[in-house]
């Protein structure tokens, strides 16, 4: 009795109501390989037990990733995610491109038995050659009428002519048939990569008490989608500001478009694991002697590798008046929302991001800030003086490592990189080569003396300089020129410079450690200047020096 009660009360359970809402994606952050995207439904729920289905989830969604909240008179019980096999659903898109790639392959095919025609065309007209100046073993020689051969060497060349012409347009028209087969051939593999025979779905079990209107949000991460950083930067050399133009570049192939969605996008890593690695036991062992010359060829060549490349000190600091000058604010797009780990760049307008993975540029900023410029040159590495400028971020949003184009006065000069510049930061802007100012290296006296006792000779090398500058420019600029003396490394082989003389570092002259000099001069409109370089290596004359 009581078991057939039981059988009675399951049979009476009312089934959960299923309910397919595919949703519309809202909220989209994309990290540097992945996204976390957001759908959203409004669904009208009775009393009961419902499950709703979310259905089409992309192919690369991390099932372990799925969550959802909501608002309305219900409870979540659990979140499932499954997967439905399905046919292929025929796309239009694919017929069309599959059937426009029959005909250029079709054309390819036509093409190649033109140019058969051609080539067959050019071997008989060779053998007609062939027959009418050589005679057969029982035939009488070749007619030597010279009108009749003139005639027929114009129609042999005129002939000739006609298939080179048409031999390279038949090949000139495959090169525009197998380019747009190539391109077919990509369009139709990138959908062709999307399609499938499984779906993925989510299905939610959700308890109502009573009838109620639910809004519901799905989140998911799915693989594959990216963003990175870019910049336009523009340079008013006569205003003394930098625009900087602040992108992100996004693309995405997940299989279902982005439209009219609340970007973001984090700096966060999630590729990286998320604990510190740990080290394991270090020993030290006896070193066994290296002995071949190959050998000790390879450790120096890693010390070098290893060595780190010094730096030219480069660093000026802004005046005050161009630090604290005002431009027109910007037009900021985005707002940065702070993390522990990383910062989350929020556009403001709605995006649209189609899954056909090609770039769309979102813009995140667009800032003016005062710069000070300067021109700088290496003259024994080149002949080009550079311009470049020196701002600060003063922008809430921090400049990530990326591409950037560089205008100067509304024209294009460069591409270059944009370094990581925290909020605050002071940051450079190079701006390629400027003609206008020059600077050219002479060597006036290389020469060697000897002086000194018999037995005790010195022997000196003298290397004497000049830097002809002129500015071309109608308004004054600050150059600054590199170069440097050499270093000792015996202490019997003594540098010394000359010009220009040197005790300590001041505004207009710095020496650094390794004997690299840098000059700071203001030339005026118009202005040409001579700077004096010359410095002496003295050893004793038994000492032979390299390097020099």
């Amino acid at each position: 009795m009581r078991a057939a009660l039981l059988l009675l009360a399951l049979a009476s359970t009312p089934e959960a109501a299923e309910i397919t809402a595919e949703g519309r994606v809202t909220a989209v952050t994309v990290y540097a390989d992945r996204a976390e995207v957001t759908r959203q439904a409004r669904l009208r729920l009775e009393p009961g037990s419902h499950t709703v289905v979310f259905d089409r989830l992309p192919a690369n969604v991390d099932t372990g990733s799925l969550r959802a909240t909501g608002k309305g008179g219900f409870t979540l019980v659990d979140i499932r995610p499954d997967t439905v096999q399905t046919a292929e659903v025929a796309n239009e898109k694919v017929a069309a491109l599959a059937e426009r790639l029959r005909g250029l392959e079709r054309q390819a095919e036509e093409q190649k038995r033109a140019e058969g025609r051609v080539e067959s065309r050019r071997q008989a007209l060779a053998k007609v050659l062939d027959r009418l100046t050589t005679a057969g073993k029982d035939s009488p020689g070749p007619e030597m009428d010279p009108a009749k051969w003139s005639g027929f060497i114009d129609f042999h060349a005129g002939a000739l002519a006609k298939l080179d012409e048409e031999s390279l347009g038949l090949r000139d028209k495959g090169k525009d048939v197998a380019k747009d087969a190539d391109q077919v051939r990509r369009e139709l593999a990138a959908l062709q990569a999307g399609s499938r025979k499984v779906r993925q779905v989510a299905r939610l079990t959700l308890e109502a008490s009573a009838a109620t209107e639910a809004l519901i949000d799905l989140s998911y991460v799915v693989g594959g989608p990216s963003w990175e950083p870019s910049y336009d930067i523009r340079a008013d050399v006569a205003a003394k500001t930098v625009e900087v133009a602040y992108f992100a570049t996004v693309r995405q192939s997940t299989g279902e478009d982005w439209k009219g969605v609340a970007l973001r996008l984090s700096t966060a890593q999630p590729s990286v694991h998320g604990r510190e690695p740990e080290l394991d036991p270090w020993f030290v062992r006896k070193a066994e002697p290296i002995v071949s010359k190959s050998a000790r060829s390879d450790a120096r060549l890693v010390e070098t590798r290893a060595a780190p490349k010094a730096q030219m000190f480069n660093e000026f600091a802004l005046t005050a008046a161009a630090a604290d000058a005002t431009v027109p604010a910007g037009a900021a797009v985005a707002r940065v929302i702070p993390g522990g780990v990383a910062a989350v760049f929020a556009v403001e307008r709605p995006a649209d991001i189609a899954s056909d993975n090609k770039p769309v540029r979102a813009s995140l900023s667009r800032d003016t800030f005062p710069a000070a410029f300067r021109h700088t040159c290496v003259p024994k590495l080149s002949p080009h003086t550079y311009l470049k400028a020196k701002a600060i971020n003063k922008t809430e949003l921090p400049y990530l490592p990326g591409p950037s184009a560089v205008f100067v006065d509304g024209s294009f000069v460069a591409n270059a990189d944009m370094d990581l510049v925290p909020a605050g930061q002071e940051f450079w802007t190079y701006l390629g080569a400027d003609a206008a100012v020059k600077v050219e290296r002479r060597i006036l006296a290389d020469r060697t003396e000897v002086s000194g006792l018999i037995g005790k000779k010195t022997v000196s090398t003298v290397r004497d300089h000049v830097f002809k500058l002129a500015n071309g420019k109608p308004t004054p600029v600050e150059l600054v020129i590199w170069d440097q003396v050499p270093m000792s490394n015996h202490e019997a082989i003594k540098v010394g410079l000359e010009q220009p003389e040197y005790k300590k570092d001041t505004a207009d002259l710095r020496m650094d450690d390794q004997k690299r000099l840098e000059w700071r001069v203001d030339l005026k409109p118009g202005e040409k200047r001579d700077l004096p370089f010359r410095f002496t290596v003295e050893r004793p004359e038994d000492l032979m020096v390299e390097g020099l």
